[in-house]
């Protein structure tokens, strides 16, 4: 049995809703579930996410409610999940188009 669940109610799955590049901006959904997911370990383990660790899930949720199941080339910002390439022939070409010293901090894969 598989572990794995895909929401299909995200626009990740909506092929009408269109797929943003570059900086991703932050669906207010996750930003609520993103609060609410605060607020729980607050309360039940009594300390504060660290923003480096709040940061990382608004990117993964983030990167998740627009791409599940996509093979993208992204990076983490300062600023938020940046999408460099979509599909695996545009990530091919990030590839050869970008030395390895340059995209150390790239992630490619399905999301």
């Amino acid at each position: 049995m598989s572990s794995e669940f895909i929401d299909l109610t995200l626009p990740a799955h909506d092929p009408s809703f269109p797929k943003p590049r570059g900086l991703l901006p932050v669906p207010q959904e996750i930003e609520e579930a993103v609060a609410r997911e605060e607020a729980r370990i607050t309360r039940e383990h009594g300390f504060v996410m660290a923003p480096e660790a709040r940061q990382r899930m608004l990117n993964d949720l983030t990167l998740q409610y627009y791409y599940e199941g996509a093979y993208v080339a992204s990076r983490h910002t300062p600023l938020g999940v940046e999408i460099l390439a979509v599909g695996r022939d545009e990530a091919r070409q990030y590839r050869e188009n970008h030395p390895p010293e340059t995209r150390q901090d790239v992630r490619i894969g399905t999301v």
